[in-house]
């Protein structure tokens, strides 16, 4: 059963094809340039199952005939743009990715009788929380702003008019803060996470300026991603359409920072007053609640293997520290 996903040279989108190469599945991994060196190394132990193409998620007929051409069943959809300089310089080429694409890989599931499309949502959707105490469930108001919540929050309604109109199965995923191996920036992707600055700003023993350090987030580690990810694509049924993708905890910036720091000594940071003065910020729209995981566990029996710490030493290991 080959699966193809797009934006397969995204942080997400290359941990995905990795997994799923893992589970033993062929993957089809779509990016829009070819892979460098970085991503054959970390895609080499199971490179048996892989096979990159270039392509575009807004080329509508290109998509079509490549899932044709490869005998796909199943698509995960992981292209996208988070960018904020991008959305201000190019909103046209922002949305025609964000939600055009979504389109596109919809249109060409339904020209092949696909099996499954599995869209990569965010948490974003769900906004600040007004009760960070209270786990957010997937049945909770949305709070809808930028373009980019607007892409994802259209792109599920897209799904789920195509499952009623054609009977695909589809479902999203709403992801929080992925943090772990191969977070870099791309052309696509510039803000980093919270714990990639804070780790990167310790080996480089660079000092760093928080802002909004009681703000929480939802960081998770990318291993626990995948494998929510690989069972909502690989799973014969689903009983809902949404589900939420995450550790399952949210912690404030400063309880992260001390985290890291208790691994990475080297790591020096303070809190400013401003977030002019900081290089890293958690402004107040930003923030994000604890997910509420019950429908992935009940259904999927899929739960987070990494806390914090384990998460973050997990990934340290991985960058040889």
């Amino acid at each position: 059963m080959t699966t193809l996903v797009t934006g397969a040279a995204g942080f997400v989108g290359l941990n995905l094809v990795r997994g799923l190469a893992a589970r033993g599945q062929p993957v089809i991994a779509m990016a829009r340039a070819a892979p460098d060196a970085a991503t054959h190394a970390f895609l080499a132990p199971v490179a048996e199952h892989v096979r990159f193409t270039t392509g575009d998620v807004r080329d509508r007929a290109g998509l079509a005939e490549l899932a044709r051409h490869e005998g796909v069943r199943r698509i995960v959809h992981a292209a996208a743009i988070t960018s904020a300089e991008v959305e201000r310089a190019d909103p046209a080429g922002f949305v025609d990715v964000n939600l055009g694409g979504t389109l596109n890989v919809l249109e060409a599931a339904r020209s092949i009788g696909a099996e499954r499309v599995v869209l990569i949502s965010s948490s974003a959707l769900y906004g600040a929380p007004s009760d960070p105490r209270r786990r957010i469930r997937e049945t909770d108001p949305l709070q809808i702003s930028g373009l980019y919540t607007i892409c994802k929050q259209a792109g599920e309604q897209l799904c789920r008019r195509y499952r009623e109109l054609y009977g695909l199965s589809t479902v999203a995923g709403r992801l929080g803060t992925a943090y772990g191996p191969m977070e870099r920036p791309t052309g696509s992707r510039q803000a980093m996470s919270q714990v990639y600055t804070l780790i990167h700003a310790g080996l480089q023993r660079r000092p760093l300026r928080i802002y909004g350090a009681e703000r929480l987030r939802d960081v998770c580690h990318i291993d626990d991603v995948v494998d929510a990810f690989c069972a909502l694509t690989l799973a014969e049924t689903l009983p809902h359409d949404t589900y939420n993708v995450s550790a399952g905890t949210a912690h404030s910036l400063r309880a992260i920072a001390m985290a890291v720091q208790e691994l990475l000594p080297e790591l020096v940071w303070s809190v400013v007053e401003t977030p002019e003065q900081a290089d890293l910020a958690v402004l107040p729209p930003s923030e994000r609640g604890p997910m509420d995981l019950a429908r992935l566990q009940e259904d999927l029996g899929v739960q987070p293997r990494h806390t914090l710490a384990s998460g973050l030493r997990a990934y340290l290991a991985w960058l040889g520290t």
